[in-house]
């Protein structure tokens, strides 16, 4: 089982960070959200998406609100059209039933709100299934409901919760497969530096990737040192990068593979990284399922993680 998580903050028309418990003197995040949730038992979030694909978001599961943690528990519903298949007898492979590209596949997601009592940011965690990803749908959703309880003068700001614990050892355990450099302008030195294996990208970005297969390990194992040195630094958004002594860039990406995952990393634009960890292995188990509690449990530990890192501006997004 995976879990996304991500970081929540409210920031007001002049762009300033709220104290989620009093938000605006008096009103509790914690409460809005709830009424939120209940929400989605009368009223789904219905839009298509990119691939012309049906997407409804809603609740019908019970929601537990545990003030005294400040915490509120439930199972979303993902649902969306668009893929045909058959659903068929596990035993005799007979054909139960049909599914249309126009009829809904919907799946539930364990889902656990965390807003600390004085912070200015508060957590979400999401389960991690393919095809149901919450986070767009849920922010939109929580946005609306926002501007019509009232609330116009505040945004919502959903950003990746990164675990640096996690991440750490990620790095430290995995295998280096790739490293971008990401530059606004093109310098066509670069291409004739001593990486003769440097690639030209061509997209939205100017993008140069390195290529490793002619490297010995142990250039690797220095590349891969700098890049762990680099991620875990104070960096300035508006400062160039200078990698390995060659290269002056505005931000690197470089790829991990690790336990048969991938991961890819930014050293600046962390808000493109995905916050999923797999919790499998810190999970019990009753009848193949994961038990509520343990799901509980394994959030709010990583959370509690997250907390122990966790002092950068919304703006770094981290």
């Amino acid at each position: 089982m995976k879990l996304s998580f991500y970081r929540v903050a409210l920031v007001n028309k002049a762009n300033d960070e709220q104290i989620l418990s009093r938000f605006n003197g008096e009103n509790d995040l914690l409460d809005v959200c709830n009424r939120f949730y209940y929400s989605l038992k009368n009223n789904k979030i219905e839009y298509f998406d990119n691939q012309g694909s049906k997407r409804v978001f809603s609740l019908n599961a019970s929601i537990d609100f545990l003030r005294t943690d400040r915490v509120l528990v439930t199972k979303f519903n993902s649902a969306y059209t668009g893929d045909e298949f058959d659903v068929r007898n596990a035993v005799t492979s007979r054909l139960l039933h049909k599914v249309k590209t126009d009829e809904l596949q919907t799946r539930s997601l364990f889902s656990l709100c965390h807003i600390p009592k004085n912070s200015k940011y508060g957590y979400i965690v999401f389960e991690n299934k393919a095809n149901h990803g919450a986070k767009v749908i849920f922010e939109r959703g929580f946005q609306a409901f926002f501007k019509v309880s009232g609330y116009e003068d505040y945004k919502v700001v959903m950003t990746p919760a990164l675990n640096y614990n996690y991440l750490s050892n990620f790095i430290n355990n995995g295998v280096l497969k790739k490293v971008r450099l990401i530059d606004n302008i093109l310098k066509k030195d670069i291409q004739l530096a001593l990486w003769d294996e440097v690639l030209t990208i061509c997209s939205d970005n100017e993008v140069r990737e390195l290529n490793f297969k002619k490297k010995s390990a142990s250039e690797i194992a220095m590349v891969k040192k700098e890049l762990f040195q680099m991620f875990f630094s104070s960096l300035n958004k508006y400062d160039k990068l200078c990698f390995i002594n060659q290269y002056e860039v505005d931000d690197i990406s470089f790829l991990i593979n690790y336990n048969g995952e991938s991961k890819t990393f930014y050293m600046k634009d962390r808000s493109r990284m995905r916050a999923i960890i797999d919790v499998s292995n810190q999970l019990m188990y009753a009848d193949g399922n994961p038990t509520y509690n343990s799901m509980v449990k394994a959030s709010l530990n990583l959370i509690d993680e997250i907390l122990g890192v966790d002092s950068l501006g919304i703006d770094i997004a981290a």
